[in-house]
């Protein structure tokens, strides 16, 4: 098979159908979800292999029908994408519900629904595609669950719990999180809730055993999708609380949640509320280290990778490959920073400094939605302490949950910004005042390197005088711009922006700049990479794009059918209509290569080639104008190759004769 996810889709139903249970295990993602999902297509697709139209012995060289993979694609794909489209309604309802506000869920929703990343992932048939949104449906309704006391909403948090484990069994990330989230909800929450001491205590216990509840029903659904498990149990254990790290922090989790419920039962909750009492004075500097901490790191990233590394430097790290051990000879900190460049250089700018606000506010004044602030930035720091404990390199597409999250804290900090309320006291001027230091630091810096990108460099080179000179320009514009910007800005906020008008105009601003970053880098929207990066560097490589572009190029030949193409990568065979080779081992006497397709991360080694090709290529695509991120088509020398062959063979059995001879 040609794809190894439409494969294993339908190796899912064919278990199903013929009672195989223990073949119900197809991924070791697990990616079930993708069978009730993209398994849709199988009604209209359900001959995989007639897409092959030759293929020798089952081996490498094959030829395949570009209009029937065009409609198996388009048939596997589409499901994922009306799904995508359907949660965006979800996100807005929860997020409505949790803030009490129309326009926060309206913005969240929308730049859910347009973000790059979000929809270039909904396009491939993974199961991140699905991962990342029933685990932030379940986290946000667990937070639901806590701060407005539904019923559904543990149906719906233990329900998307279980999809999102049949997605991905990193989901298990959900188990303490959750519990960690109810003990931050009584800590942070305790004023507004211990009112009564009977009442607290019926809350613990309906909280406790609420978990256990949605914990014990996500594993139920996750059983019943993989059926599996039933034959091997091992199966249920490794997938979820047996998973690598989770298995004593598991145990631990549910003796808390056992006596949480003990000391409720029993003793009212008096062990509690002694304890939350006691280490009440940790709320604010807790909560408001966490702000200055991620704030910090944000700016950090952005301003080390415009001064090219001038602070940290991080300029031979290949952040676009998951790697485990990689990171072990850089000290703790530095493995921390490296861990977020993906995620940061992958956000609209506007979605960076609305983070950045956001953390810069919550560090001096509260927020309206802290609870909810709180918990989904302690997220951002549980998942890179945990990957850093792993040692593990993420990518844009393992830390793809935090890019709906990232939206909602942006949409919170819209409206947060716009409302204008917060400029009323002088913690709002102080505010206002670190948020635009570093955002004309930002800024300034990314002015310079559109002059020229090798500012720095060119600082280096001059004279002392011109240095001056260069200063004594740009210094007073860049003040003098933000300066009199702020206080246009100040004017603004301070009369109250947040009427309807002022909310359709947000609005319309937030779907411009959406719709510009898709547009920036369409259709290749998993490779979209924000201004602030430099752009000899990249993020993540093409991962599938380009394969398409290439194959009608290859097809505009005259004699397209009678060609040989050599690809490292899949996506270019399976829409080209002549013979198409993945195989560093080649007959050159049997098949003569005219063209070769090179990508900048190609699965196949390209140390070496199976046979010669030309210095120059007949056909690039550099996707973002980024040097590295490239695919290029290079013309064959098929007579040379054959030449090479036969020299080596010369030489070969000179050898042999030389050793027959010594003996």
């Amino acid at each position: 098979m040609p794809n190894s996810g439409t494969e294993r889709i339908q190796d899912y139903w064919n278990a199903i159908a013929e009672g195989k249970w223990k073949n119900t295990r197809i991924n070791d993602k697990p990616g079930i979800t993708l069978a009730y999902t993209s398994g849709l297509a199988l009604l209209f697709e359900d001959d995989l292999e007639s897409q092959i139209v030759y293929d020798e012995k089952k081996g490498s060289v094959k030829i395949f029908d570009p209009e029937k993979t065009e409609s198996i694609n388009f048939s596997f794909r589409l499901p994922i994408l009306l799904i995508s489209g359907f949660f965006s309604l979800f996100f807005f309802w929860i997020i409505r519900k949790l803030t009490g506000n129309e326009w926060t869920a309206l913005f969240s929703a929308t730049l859910i629904l347009l973000s790059p990343i979000l929809l270039g992932m909904s396009q491939i048939v993974n199961p991140d595609s699905l991962f990342w949104i029933f685990s932030v449906s379940s986290m946000l309704s667990f937070f639901g669950f806590l701060m407005l006391r539904e019923r559904k909403l543990v149906v719906l948090s233990s329900l998307f719990l279980g999809f999102s484990l049949a997605s991905k069994y990193v989901s298990v990330i959900l188990f303490p999180f959750f519990f960690f989230a109810t003990l931050a909800y009584y800590f942070f929450e305790y004023g507004k809730i211990s009112k009564n001491v009977e009442d607290f205590r019926k809350l613990v216990l309906r909280n406790a055993l609420a978990l256990v509840g949605i914990i014990a029903g996500g594993l139920l659904l996750f059983s019943l999708m993989m059926p599996a498990v039933f034959v091997k149990p091992k199966y249920l254990y490794e997938g979820t609380i047996g998973y690598p790290g989770m298995d004593k922090l598991f145990l631990v989790e549910m003796v808390l949640n056992l006596l949480l419920i003990a000391d409720a039962f029993f003793w009212k909750s008096k062990g509690l509320r002694f304890m939350i009492e006691k280490l009440s004075f940790l709320r604010k500097p807790f909560s408001k280290t966490l702000y200055v901490f991620l704030a910090g790191v944000f700016i950090f990233v952005v301003v080390n990778w415009m001064l090219k590394h001038r602070l940290v430097d991080l300029d031979n790290i290949a952040f676009d490959f998951k790697r485990k051990n990689i990171l072990g000879n850089y000290p703790y900190a530095e493995r921390f920073i490296m861990e977020f460049v993906p995620l940061i250089f992958s956000l609209s700018p506007f979605v960076i400094f609305s983070l950045i606000f956001l953390w810069i506010k919550s560090s001096f004044a509260e927020v309206k939605d802290s609870f909810l602030v709180f918990m989904i930035s302690t997220f951002f720091m549980i998942f890179y302490v945990a990957v850093v404990e792993q040692g593990l390199q993420v990518t844009m597409r393992y830390s793809i949950m935090l890019y709906p999250l990232a939206s909602i804290l942006a949409s919170i900090s819209l409206v947060e910004f716009f409302s204008g309320e917060w400029l009323r006291e002088k913690s709002g001027k102080i505010i206002l005042g670190i948020f635009s230091f570093f955002s004309v630091l930002i800024l300034g810096i990314y002015s310079q390197l559109m002059v020229s990108q090798n500012f720095l460099d060119f600082m280096q080179r001059q004279k002392l005088e011109e240095i001056l000179d260069w200063y004594v320009f740009s210094v007073p514009v860049i003040v003098g711009g933000a300066a009199i910007g702020g206080f246009v800005l100040y004017s603004i906020l301070k009369k109250g922006f947040f009427s309807r008008i002022g909310n359709v105009w947000l609005y319309s601003g937030i779907m411009t700049l959406s719709v510009i970053s898709i547009l920036s880098i369409m259709p290749f929207y998993f490779n979209y990479t924000n201004s602030f990066l430099p752009k000899k560097y990249i993020v993540t490589a093409a991962w599938g794009y380009g394969g398409y572009e290439a194959a009608q190029y290859l097809n505009s030949l005259s004699n397209a059918k009678e060609l040989v193409v050599w690809s490292d990568s899949y996506g270019v065979c399976e829409f080209f209509v002549g013979k198409c080779i993945r195989d560093l081992r080649v007959d050159v006497l049997k098949y003569r290569i005219d063209y070769f397709f090179i990508s900048a991360r190609g699965q196949l080694s390209t140390s070496r080639f199976p046979s010669p090709m030309e210095k120059d290529p007949v056909w690039t695509l550099t996707i973002d104008d980024r040097a590295k991120n490239y695919l290029r088509i290079f013309k064959g020398q098929p007579d040379l190759a054959i030449e090479q062959y036969w020299e080596k063979e010369a030489i070969k059995k000179q050898q042999e004769s030389q050793n027959s001879d010594s003996k």
